[in-house]
């Protein structure tokens, strides 16, 4: 049993229309660019459900029941101070002493609770380890695997811990041992070394730069041993994560037709680490994410979209919503694998991270061509997500207004015209008056897309808005303390709902809200 020490990851969010107001996307090749939405660093969220999913560090806290031999199990009076060890260590003493001290290190900082770690570093000991780890103790691995052991443990520890193990020169060491023959030493290494590239991108950059991932993929071809690959795997998604900056695609080219293999592995903690190597691995260019599909990682992970196994279906659906946030051509290759068919059941997911990127992804495919718009269409995805924008949760109702917010821009008349007549207008326009201000920034853009792009029905959707209280909620959000949504709401009454082109036979009667300090506001574009 490991006990796994986490730290949130901090994903990463697609947006469409940014912050802009939508008189901005008076540009309209500027705005279908913008259209399908890659993840976007700037907004950080803490997804709370992956922290126990898809961690950055693992504390090794249990010993081996198979490594009987190594427990130490002093006389009850006997009791080791950080100083102790220290003194235990020096040159002068035995190698059973040296070795004592070193299970006991390791059993200090293997504690559940309250591990001395920063306090195991001022001791100064970190650079004692380092001769440890180096060929000459090749015939003695036991000191290599304590080490490597209290490593893994310092290293699961916050950044500065981190680093100082990287400072002593840690990470070559680490990765010589990854060729030993001892599978205990070379597992530990791999979990060591997995910590440290968890850090973050510095850190990642220089295990990555010592040539690790040659070495992996070697043991991930070669070793048998599940727990081996786990880790192997786990070291592998670590060295793939982050977007600030990405790693070295270069690096890890050659990782990807083994993850990809992965993908079909009995182990559902192989299989989990697969797929958030990959995730990481689409979360960027088109290019990269191109390398990833003529691996063949969709019909490999398409069947995981279907099982209940949260720590599988997230990340495996983070690597198809990726792919998806691709080109027009990258979405088709999804589509043509049936990716379409998935989406009814995730929707209607019990858990609000899956419905929130199945919304997400289904975004991405209203954002493409009418033919991929229709296709959403054709299998009955509307209606749920209509019923996704009803939901309480606030990020999951963003995403599925993102979605209408699409094909409000670029679909059919026709397709247009269906989302209206299943009833899109009234739960649309209701969200108007939530507290989330960037909700309504995301209904206002999307109303007025739709209303821009609907020349010959306008004044139908008008009069229909208006039936849906939308007129009301417009005219009440030009009271609003946000200056962006006041202007925005009027904008859109003033250029739609009044003037010389009225749509209804009687003066709505609309008049220009005056500010709070007695200005009337006035638009300059």
């Amino acid at each position: 049993v490991q006990n796994l020490k986490s730290e949130l990851k901090m994903p990463v969010k697609k947006t469409i229309l940014n912050s802009r107001s939508f008189d901005v996307y008076q540009d309209r090749n500027k705005y279908y660019q913008d259209l399908r939405r890659k993840r976007n660093d700037v907004t950080i969220e803490l997804r709370k459900t992956l922290r126990d999913e898809q961690l950055k560090k693992h504390r090794n806290i249990v010993l081996d029941a198979h490594n009987d031999e190594l427990e130490l199990k002093p006389e009850p009076e006997v009791e080791l101070t950080i100083d102790d060890i220290k003194e235990g260590l020096k040159g002068h003493t035995s190698s059973v002493k040296k070795l004592n001290c070193l299970k006991y290190a390791r059993k200090m900082l293997s504690s559940r609770k309250c591990a001395p770690i920063d306090d195991f570093i001022k001791a100064g000991i970190l650079p004692m380890l380092m001769d440890f780890l180096t060929p000459k103790y090749n015939n003695d691995t036991d000191f290599q695997y304590e080490c490597s052991w209290i490593l893994t443990n310092v290293a699961s520890g916050s950044s500065a811990n981190t680093t100082s193990i990287v400072n002593e020169g840690a990470v070559p060491l680490l990765i010589n041992l990854l060729k030993s023959p001892d599978i205990r030493v070379m597992e530990q290494a791999v979990w060591a070394l997995g910590n440290i590239a968890g850090d973050g991108p510095k850190l990642r950059d220089i295990v990555l730069s010592n040539g690790i991932v040659p070495i992996l993929n070697s043991l991930l071809a070669t070793t048998q041993q599940v727990t081996a690959q786990q880790n192997i795997v786990w070291t592998l998604s670590n060295l793939c994560r982050s977007k600030t900056p990405p790693p070295n695609f270069n690096y890890l080219l050659p990782s990807i037709p083994l993850l990809v293999g992965m993908l079909n592995h009995n182990d559902s903690q192989v299989v989990s680490n697969a797929c958030w190597a990959l995730s990481y691995l689409t979360d960027g260019s088109n290019e990269k994410i191109q390398v990833i599909i003529e691996a063949g990682a969709l019909k490999g992970i398409l069947k995981y979209l279907e099982v209940d196994d949260t720590t599988i279906l997230i990340p495996a659906l983070r690597v198809v919503g990726n792919i998806v946030s691709g080109n027009d051509i990258q979405t088709k290759h999804a589509l043509d694998h049936g990716v379409l068919r998935y989406l009814h059941n995730l929707l209607n997911h019990r858990r609000i991270p899956v419905v929130k990127d199945a919304a997400w992804l289904l975004s991405n495919v209203m954002a493409g061509s009418v033919e991929q718009i229709q296709a959403a269409i054709d299998h009955n995805l509307l209606p749920v997500l209509i019923r996704v924008l009803q939901r309480g949760d606030i990020k999951v109702q963003k995403e599925a207004a993102w979605a209408i917010n699409n094909l409000f821009s670029g679909g059919s008349d026709a397709q247009k015209s269906h989302l209206i007549d299943i009833g899109i207008l009234e739960p649309y326009c209701a969200l108007l008056i939530s507290s989330d201000d960037r909700m309504v920034e995301i209904i206002l853009e999307g109303l007025n897309q739709l209303l821009e792009k609907s020349d010959c029905t306008r004044g139908k959707i008008c009069m229909l808005i208006e039936e849906a209280n939308g007129l009301d909620h417009l005219e009440s959000l030009q009271n609003h303390s946000s200056q962006k949504i006041y202007e925005m709401s009027y904008n859109i009454v003033e250029k739609y709902f009044q003037g010389e082109d009225e749509i209804h036979d009687f003066d709505l009667g609309i008049i220009p809200q005056v500010m709070s300090s007695g200005n009337v506001f006035s638009i300059d574009h």
